[in-house]
């Protein structure tokens, strides 16, 4: 596999970014509510069908009142098809950010552990041949498998006739 992760992003960069996400983050903190994992599980979920679905409704709904139910607040759902339509774009654009950012991650991951691995077999090589210092590190590295060997299985229990 050809190593596609070649150039470290500059510190200056990630300081840049690092404050531009903060900025961001601090603008939006008054407006954004932060939902516990079970919070997140109750919630109906939204598609591209379903945001246009509600859009629909939402102008049929303005356009004829009588169409509403007394106990639906039309002022609360135009509140939120707006905040939903405001906040979409931004959505996005952030989830493309977020998959390239841990596609990146990925890529440079996964080469480093692949080297890494790589080094590992010739230090355990090294250890085993008596290389002076390997022993001493393959030690310490082997611990990153600890408990991950081949499981012995159980002797096969004779069977009762």
């Amino acid at each position: 596999m050809p190593n596609e992760f070649q150039a470290a992003i500059p510190a200056p960069v990630l300081a840049q970014v690092q404050e531009s996400l903060n900025a961001i983050k601090t603008a939006l903190a008054p407006y954004l509510i932060s939902l516990t994992p079970e919070e997140r599980k109750t919630m109906l979920r939204m598609a591209d069908k379903t945001v246009a679905f509600v859009q629909k409704t939402t102008e049929y709904a303005t356009n004829t009142p009588t169409l509403v139910p007394p106990f639906v607040a039309l002022s609360e759902l135009k509140a939120d098809v707006a905040g939903l339509t405001a906040l979409m774009p931004l959505h996005q654009q952030l989830e493309q950010l977020s998959l390239d950012v841990e596609s990146t991650t990925m890529v440079a991951g996964s080469e480093a552990y692949a080297s890494s691995l790589t080094i590992y077999t010739n230090i355990k090589y090294l250890a085993h041949n008596k290389q002076p210092g390997a022993q001493a590190a393959f030690e310490d590295l082997r611990q990153r498998f600890a408990g991950q060997g081949r499981e012995k299985k159980a002797p096969a229990k004779p069977s009762v006739n």
